[in-house]
């Protein structure tokens, strides 16, 4: 018990105060996340999306707001990854692509696409009685996959498909807790900067949107930490020489 409070407690850690520092410790890290955040936002509000709830939704899907939307999606999932490899042992080089093991990677990203493609099949048959059952039972019996998705992106030569059902199962239930208390807090708060900025006066707009950039930044650099802290639960954050590829031999 002393163990797992030790690991929980250095888990945590990393996640909110690790992913915090990253503002100055690597400020490029939620950099890649705040400049497209806050470019959508200027959109926003020139096109007069906060002028009202109504408003809102009516420029929700508006081609010009998604241009932007798309740009804000893929930095916000590149800050995650490079937290992800900051905290997970590469603070030297986490934006050294070549040290991602790729094959594992790829085949682990194959098996994500699979996964979604079967999740969005059932939901046209299994019957909407026991969906929630049959959501959550595979849900549980994929959370390897997960393992298998970060172990790669943190430099893991050695994760492989069997490694991560066979051993990753508490590493795989970290991430989600983790990864859970990273995004859930900060999420609701940037609906609510949303709706707190609906009818307000211009220079409140803008401070709101500001301070929501900011948030997403950090909301970026707490996932990320997540995955890293999730995935070296009680191991030392340190120790990853047996991470590294193996030699080829002699």
């Amino acid at each position: 018990m002393k163990n797992f409070v030790g690991a929980a407690t250095q888990g945590f850690r990393t996640v909110f105060a690790g992913g915090t520092s990253l503002f100055w410790v690597a400020p490029i890290i939620p950099l890649i996340a705040i400049v497209p955040e806050f470019v959508q936002h200027i959109a926003e509000i020139r096109m007069g999306m906060f002028e009202s709830r109504v408003a809102f939704s009516a420029l929700a899907n508006d081609e010009t707001r998604w241009m932007f939307g798309y740009a804000k999606i893929a930095g916000l999932f590149i800050a995650i990854l490079a937290a992800a490899r900051y905290w997970g042992g590469l603070r030297e080089s986490w934006w050294d692509l070549r040290n991602i093991a790729w094959k594992p990677f790829l085949i682990a990203v194959v098996l994500q696409i699979a996964l979604a493609g079967l999740l969005a099949g059932l939901e046209q048959v299994v019957p909407s009685s026991i969906k929630d059952v049959v959501d959550l039972a595979i849900m549980i019996l994929t959370l390897p996959l997960l393992v298998y998705l970060v172990g790669p992106i943190l430099g893991d030569h050695t994760m492989t498909l069997k490694r991560a059902y066979s051993s990753g199962w508490v590493k795989a239930i970290a991430i989600g807790v983790f990864g859970f208390l990273a995004f859930w807090p900060a999420q609701q708060l940037h609906g609510l900067n949303h709706e707190w900025a609906f009818g307000a006066a211009a220079w409140q707009v803008w401070a709101l949107m500001i301070w929501d950039t900011l948030l997403v930044g950090l909301m970026a650099c707490w996932m990320g930490s997540a995955l890293a802290a999730g995935y070296l639960f009680g191991e030392d954050a340190e120790d990853h020489g047996s991470m590294a590829a193996p030699e080829p031999a002699a």
